[in-house]
């Protein structure tokens, strides 16, 4: 089983004791911590359990259960049932490719069914490159990927850690590859934003490297938004919650959002888009419809349902805040059964790093009627 401890008490000392009280005999332990207290937090947990790996992470927020909030400590101890092999991945912006022997050997471990098998990762950036890095092993496997970059706030952008075995880490990954031996895990991605328009354009110049798109259909990326959504330039990273691009592949897109505007016309975005790449614009305006069917999905293709894990984009988090839908998003996600999940910067789904979204692992005991 996995079970949740929440530490809120006078000190965080005390929060930190009050949340290990809920794990009994634990294979690992996962937790998020509030801003600015990973490193005391991931000390405690490695003298806690020594044992054992214990992975960590500071967030902005967690919905745990059907609240919202900023807790001391959310620990999560998967106990008996499971398979478990967890790393750490350091120096993701240079060389990931130097760990993956090691995870491959993980992954050989677990074993392979992806009805009941994830890898969950949390890293501090540089998400294609690691993305692209560990499929290369997760696909011999069949193993699903799912995964959240860290976000504490946006004055620690870029300087944010993940922590493992009581040690914390710039620049690096922690994962976890679980198989249950009792039940199914399933993946889930929500993608809340719908087309805008039929038409696809083509992303016809763009830095890969610094993830900026320099033209759409052979014009200044910035020009073809202000025309599409009706804004301008100076409103594009405001609108961008609301609006964002969507990168079409196949039958599925998934999001991508813009973090700066340059006076070129020049758009940053926090997703790498490639030249020729297919994207379209999106709109927010069903999103309450959208949170429903995801729900309803979840409840058709699984039985008995006892954990569900997520990660959601802190723009969602904005955008739900602002439109006063948060508090009903976390009792949404509750009707499935006990949850927790933190608010991120990035997430990550199989093989595409993705923005604005939410990834969503289920736990459950029954076989299921098919994803």
């Amino acid at each position: 089983m996995i079970k949740v401890g929440k530490g809120q008490e006078e000190t965080l000392a005390l929060s930190l004791q009050t949340a290990a009280q809920a794990a009994q005999a634990p294979q690992m332990i996962l937790f998020f911590c509030k801003p600015g207290t990973l490193a005391e937090a991931a000390s405690f947990m490695a003298e806690r359990f020594p044992d054992i790996p214990t992975l960590g992470i500071g967030s902005s927020g967690v919905i745990h259960n059907g609240t919202v909030g900023v807790p001391d400590i959310l620990l999560m101890s998967f106990e008996d049932e499971y398979r478990i092999a967890c790393g750490l991945i350091r120096e993701i912006s240079v060389c990931p490719v130097q760990h993956i022997y090691q995870f491959q050997k993980d992954a050989e471990y677990v074993g392979q069914n992806h009805d009941d098998i994830v890898c969950l990762e949390y890293c501090t950036g540089s998400e294609e490159m690691l993305v692209t890095t560990l499929n290369a092993a997760l696909d011999k496997y069949h193993i699903p990927l799912i995964g959240a970059t860290v976000f504490e706030s946006v004055e620690r952008m870029g300087k944010c850690e993940v922590a493992y075995c009581g040690t914390t880490y710039r620049d690096a990954c922690i994962y976890a590859m679980i198989r249950s031996t009792q039940g199914q895990i399933r993946t889930y991605y929500e993608n809340i934003y719908m087309r805008t328009e039929l038409t696809v354009h083509q992303v016809t110049k763009a830095d890969v490297d610094n993830r900026a798109i320099i033209e759409i259909d052979g014009r200044p990326a910035a020009d073809v938004y202000c025309d599409i959504v009706q804004v301008p330039r100076d409103q594009i990273v405001a609108m961008n919650q609301c609006y964002p691009f969507g990168r079409v592949l196949g039958e599925r897109i998934f999001v991508a959002d813009v973090a700066k505007v340059m006076p070129n016309g020049t758009l940053y975005c926090n997703k790498r888009l490639n030249p020729n790449d297919a994207i379209c614009f999106m709109d927010y305006g069903r999103y309450q419809e959208v949170a429903k069917e995801t729900i309803a999905k979840i409840q058709q293709e699984n039985e008995d349902i006892y954990f569900t894990l997520t990660g959601d984009c802190i723009h969602r988090y904005w955008l739900y805040e602002s439109n006063r839908f948060l508090e009903r998003h976390a009792a949404n996600l509750a009707r499935l059964g006990a949850h927790a999940g933190n608010i991120c910067g990035g997430e990550q789904y199989h093989h595409q790093h993705i923005n604005q979204s939410m990834v969503m692992t289920v736990f459950s005991h029954g076989q299921g009627k098919g994803a």
